[in-house]
């Protein structure tokens, strides 16, 4: 592993050499944790620090209408019981194509568009994932054929058409293939409206289907965002499976270094897939998530985050999990 990396750098420190308009960034995030609270007796008052990400990123300008990029990332297990070191793992490797002013097509494995629109307006993947993310509903990648563009010069109209592997940044070893669209609308310099969705074929019996809104507004106090959406799971055989689920959060700035940020996930259906990484929720019930940070950004370049975040369930079958209750100092740099 630590051979792939000292590779992956120097390949990088090669590329910044070449004389081609280009750019190497890096960023990383991680916490100190408390469990304070759990179902799982064994991992409550279980508490320590753990790096969550390290990202690596190249970007080049090819040439005025060709760009490319590649991103690794470093991916720590967050499952409280399984030691092993940092994982390195490509996340990004595509190439972009500006075919015509307003448009352009790009190629290889690149963001998702369930939710990388809705993310970046949400500015606090370092604190949790954005619900499909984290709900483990949608890859954050996947390696497609993307159009993309506006359809006026203010590019107030926008439009994604994406139709990929649905494998993930994993390689392809099917004939199984994911379609989707994304049409946002920049209604005012403020406020933002997005619907998107897609077909996702996951075996010959068994289709995935996917419809979400958002609605994002911001202000020089902060941003508010609402988003809703539904996976669809169809397959022979076997009784329909549906997944909605809400979330809202809001950012309120406190002054030049500090922000407030609250959110509130709520599932409308039983957790179709659960979730096990950092944050354990758990499958076949439905659930409530609330998470409350302060952000102290001491450096543009650095920010210190306390939060709690606590998971809840609703009775299934009688059944009912025990809520979840955890404590982390958050810490997020560029470099």
């Amino acid at each position: 592993m630590k051979r792939s990396i000292l590779l992956v750098l120097l390949a990088l420190f090669v590329l910044s050499a070449m004389k081609l308009p280009a750019a190497i960034s890096a960023y990383a995030f991680g916490d100190y944790y408390l469990v304070l609270k759990n179902q799982n007796e064994a991992v409550e008052n279980q508490h320590g620090l753990w790096l969550r990400r390290v990202y690596l990123t190249y970007e080049s300008d090819i040439s005025d209408k060709l760009k490319a990029r590649a991103r690794l990332e470093l991916n720590s297990p967050g499952d409280f019981t399984t030691s092993a070191a940092i994982v390195p793992y490509l996340k990004d490797a595509y190439i972009s194509y500006q075919y015509a002013p307003l448009h352009k097509l790009t190629v290889g494995i690149q963001d998702s568009l369930a939710y990388a629109n809705i993310e970046k307006f949400y500015g606090y993947r370092h604190l949790e994932k954005t619900m499909f993310d984290l709900y483990k509903v949608r890859s954050s990648r996947d390696f497609a054929i993307d159009f993309s563009g506006a359809f006026d010069a203010g590019k107030k109209f926008n439009y994604s058409l994406q139709y990929g592997n649905y494998s993930g940044n994993k390689s392809e070893n099917n004939p199984y293939k994911q379609v989707g669209a994304r049409l946002f609308v920049n209604v005012t310099p403020k406020l933002l409206v997005e619907v998107n969705g897609d077909v996702s074929t996951v075996s010959g019996v068994k289709t995935s289907y996917l419809v979400q809104g958002f609605v994002g507004y911001k202000d020089d106090w902060g941003r508010l965002g609402v988003n809703y959406g539904q996976e669809m799971v169809r397959e022979d055989g076997k009784d329909d499976a549906d997944f909605g689920v809400f979330s809202a959060f809001a950012v309120a700035k406190l002054g030049k270094k500090l922000e407030a940020v609250a959110r509130y996930d709520m599932s409308v259906d039983p957790q179709l897939h659960g979730q096990g990484d950092f944050l354990p929720i758990v499958k076949g019930y439905k659930s409530n998530l609330a998470i409350l940070g302060l952000a102290w950004n001491l450096h543009p370049k650095f920010q210190i985050m306390p939060n709690i975040k606590m998971v809840s369930y609703k009775e299934n079958n009688g059944v009912k999990p025990g809520s979840d209750t955890y404590f982390n100092i958050t810490w997020y740099y560029q470099f």
